[in-house]
């Protein structure tokens, strides 16, 4: 089996850091945000906020969880329908989903700004109304960061965000030193029984990688294959992820799969029938990933726990 090998951040990680931490060293009032301000998206738009925001829509789930660990979530005042953590967003009004939201209903709120998916089809509309929309939706472990950063800058939490990341990165890094040495854990993550996986690239294959496991799929397979099930059966995973069984996939189904019966996790026990919370945590790049990790790495090393 694979060794774990100790994690290691990227260079553009740890300049990041580094400059994060210098930032925290200046005082208090160095640190204010200064109007207007201006970040890039993931369209290439400039969006420039004059005064810090005060009335915020977010129609993505891991947008919704930054702003409330900014200590935001008071700036919030509707959500689309899947924001349901931390559990007082789900108080707010709702807004549809980020690919059929009630534009209608957006601009009743009022906002000052709006967290859109960019290919959502509400930018231009509430753009062409006056409201500031910030369209950018982390996909990857260094995305999470920017995001973050743009958000805190946009808030007026740019300390929040500098704590953030570092609070996170150090979870990690714990984490990390936990797992060290230990073997790696094959692994096959089932997005639906068709079945659909995570594969490289991904933001979910960062997490099993942080947390001690190896994914069965290699990088030809790209981040979101279609998986051919004897593939599977081949590879003989010592742990599948069941992020399905929230849908009704279950270890005796995966079982009863022409040959599955013989894949090591179905034999030892290993298929894990996720929650929706799990699948919550797990999906969403934002600021539970420190959780997500330690959650996978029990999953793969108990021993270590």
């Amino acid at each position: 089996m694979k060794r774990i090998p100790f994690p290691t951040f990227s260079l553009s990680q740890a300049r990041r850091l580094t400059a994060l931490l210098a930032v925290l060293l200046l005082s208090w009032s160095a640190l204010a945000v200064h109007y207007p301000v201006t970040v890039v998206d993931d369209l290439g738009r400039e969006v420039t906020l004059e005064a810090a925001p005060q009335r915020v829509v977010s129609m993505i789930p891991s947008s919704t969880e930054i702003i409330c660990a900014l200590d935001a979530c008071d700036l919030l005042v509707g959500v689309d329908e899947f924001s349901n953590y931390p559990a007082q967003v789900q108080e707010l009004p709702d807004m549809g989903s980020a690919f059929t939201p009630n534009l209608e209903a957006i601009v009743a709120l009022e906002p000052d700004l709006v967290l859109a998916e960019e290919y959502s089809g509400i930018v231009g509309q509430l753009e062409n109304l006056g409201i500031p929309v910030y369209s950018a939706t982390a996909q990857t472990l260094d995305q999470v960061w920017e995001v973050t950063e743009a958000l805190g800058l946009l808030l007026d939490r740019e300390i929040e965000a500098a704590l953030l990341e570092g609070r996170v990165t150090g979870e990690l890094q714990a984490i990390g030193e936990l797992v060290e040495g230990g073997d790696a854990p094959t692994v096959f993550v089932e997005l639906d029984a068709t079945p659909f996986s995570a594969g490289p690239g991904s933001y979910i294959d960062e997490l099993v990688q942080l947390a001690g496991g190896e994914n069965i799929l290699d990088e030809s397979f790209g981040d979101f294959p279609q998986v051919d099930p004897e593939y599977v059966v081949a590879a003989d995973p010592q742990v599948v992820l069941l992020f399905d069984a929230p849908f009704g996939e279950t270890a005796a189904t995966v079982e009863m799969r022409p040959g599955w019966s013989g894949v090591a996790a179905v034999r030892e026990g290993r298929v894990i029938e996720l929650t929706q919370e799990q699948v919550d945590m797990l999906s969403r790049p934002g600021p539970r990933l420190g959780q997500a990790v330690a959650f996978l790495a029990r999953v793969f090393h108990p021993d270590r726990f």
